[in-house]
């Protein structure tokens, strides 16, 4: 049995498989008939017979069973976002809810800014004053003492010879006379007397009123100006008072040397330099609140190099001695030793403490008046 070549495409398509029940899925160039799939070739350019007429349409098949879901297809372009509604009415308040464990600790923020500052505190009470440290390493040398006071006026020159006599000025203008005194009034004539004899001459009146003095004439123009004698000569130098202040408040100990704001057993380390020539006249010590009992000694001893140290200093026998009992009961601080010791510039100086009364915990003072020369 011969098929046309549209006839083979219907039975690929079903139409006739309830026909031949044939299997739809013969291969092309085979073809189906009542006995099934037959495996001779043909050709859908063989021989053709004429079309016959379209049979009439079969009845639709049964509901196949519904194949399986397919894969989901690709997320469609989002589309535009609609206009936004109206608000709807506000809802009723629902309940509130449990409170929800603590979230994780947020990042710190960013550091807020600088607050102005508190007003200043009440001061805290003083500290109890501690022990005195240890020795420190010895301060760079003072800045020089400002210039002491202006010494004494010396005394004034004798005064130089008086210069030559100028030449006299010009006599001034004489002065207008004053004007006439008044004349006292004329008395009443008295009448005739007979002719008597003449008479002793009366005594001299009174002289008559001063007349008003005259105004004073003009002034006459100054004479010319007298050579200036020499100048005298220049009276003494007065002395100047110079002060030298030695003070620390460390410990210090007998035989210390007291410089300025230290003290040591060295001299060259404790010593200061006089800068010109001078006259020692006191030197007056003060060891403040250190204790001594009755009998007990403090002293200082000004020493002095002339040969910048290299050998040891010269004790000048100046001494300020304080002899106890220091106590607040009876304070007993001070003394003051006189002198008249010539000591020159550059000379290097300090004063050496000595006590019988244990070391000075709050250190000493002393101070030292010089005249210069």
């Amino acid at each position: 049995m011969w098929f046309s070549y549209h006839q083979y495409r219907q039975i690929r398509s079903g139409n006739y498989s309830e026909s031949f029940k044939c299997d739809t899925n013969c291969p092309m160039r085979y073809k189906c008939n009542e006995y099934g799939c037959n495996g001779y070739p043909y050709s859908a350019f063989s021989i053709q017979g004429p079309t016959g007429a379209t049979g009439a349409t079969g009845d639709p098949g049964p509901q196949g069973i519904q194949g399986a879901t397919g894969d989901p297809g690709p997320q469609g372009i989002q589309g535009a976002t609609g206009a936004t509604g109206d608000p709807g009415p506000q809802g009723i308040r629902g309940a509130t809810g449990a409170t929800g464990d603590p979230g994780p600790q947020g990042i710190q923020g960013a550091t807020g800014t600088t607050g102005d500052p508190g007003p200043q505190g009440i001061q805290g009470a003083t500290g109890a004053t501690g022990d005195p440290g240890p020795q420190g390493i010895q301060g760079a040398t003072g800045a020089t003492g400002n210039p002491g006071p202006q010494g004494i006026r010396g005394a004034t020159g004798a005064t130089g010879d008086p210069g030559p006599q100028g030449i006299r000025g010009a006599t001034g203008a004489t002065g207008d006379p004053g004007p006439q005194g008044i004349r006292g009034a004329t008395g009443a004539t008295g009448d005739p007397g007979p002719q008597g004899i003449r008479g002793v001459t009366g005594t001299t009146g009174d002289p008559g009123l001063q007349g008003i003095r005259g105004v004073t004439g003009a002034t006459g123009s100054t004479g010319l100006q007298g050579n200036t004698g020499a100048t005298g000569p220049t009276g003494p130098s007065g002395s100047g008072l110079m002060e030298v202040f030695l003070s620390t408040d460390q410990s210090v100990g007998n035989h210390d040397f007291l410089g300025t704001g230290n003290s040591s057993a060295s001299f060259i380390r404790s010593s200061i330099v006089i800068p010109e020539n001078a006259i020692i006249k006191s030197l007056t010590l003060n060891i403040r609140d250190h204790a001594l009992s009755a009998g007990q000694t403090a002293s200082a001893q000004i020493y002095i190099s002339t040969n910048c140290g290299f050998t040891a200093p010269v004790a000048t026998g100046i001494i300020a001695t304080i002899t106890g009992p220091n106590a607040s009961t009876s304070p007993n601080c001070c003394a003051t030793a006189t002198a008249n010791f010539l000591v020159n510039r550059c000379t290097l100086l300090s004063v050496e403490v000595t006590t019988t009364g244990g070391a000075f915990s709050n250190g000493v003072s002393a101070t030292i008046l010089f005249n210069t020369i």
